[in-house]
């Protein structure tokens, strides 16, 4: 799998700032940055920082593009995994539930 997480790291951290600097707080794009830098987060095994950014991109694409979008039901997944990794299954089953819920669609 490898990567280059360390190096990406702080190049999502200033593309969030600029999202925000340039789109608002609670942006769908400014939501996506969240979620990326939360998967860089999460594979660096830094899932500390990666939960609070998915459940910030969950909020945001939540109230911006509706509870039935796509992008709700990846970000939903990625936090029920992060959940999975961390042994959270009681957290995790409900939002792999909901995510497939979305799909199902």
């Amino acid at each position: 799998k490898g990567g280059r997480f360390s190096e990406a790291e702080p190049l999502f951290i200033d593309s969030l700032k600029i999202l925000k600097m340039h789109l608002g707080d609670d942006h769908p794009d400014v939501a996506g940055g969240l979620h990326s830098l939360a998967k860089v987060y999460q594979s660096q095994g830094k899932h500390d920082l990666a939960e609070p950014l998915y459940q910030e991109s969950l909020k945001i694409r939540k109230q911006r593009l509706g509870s039935d979008h796509p992008d709700v039901a990846n970000t939903l997944n990625n936090l029920a995994a992060l959940y999975l990794a961390l042994r959270k299954f009681t957290a995790a089953e409900p939002l792999f539930q909901e995510s497939l819920r979305i799909r199902k669609r």
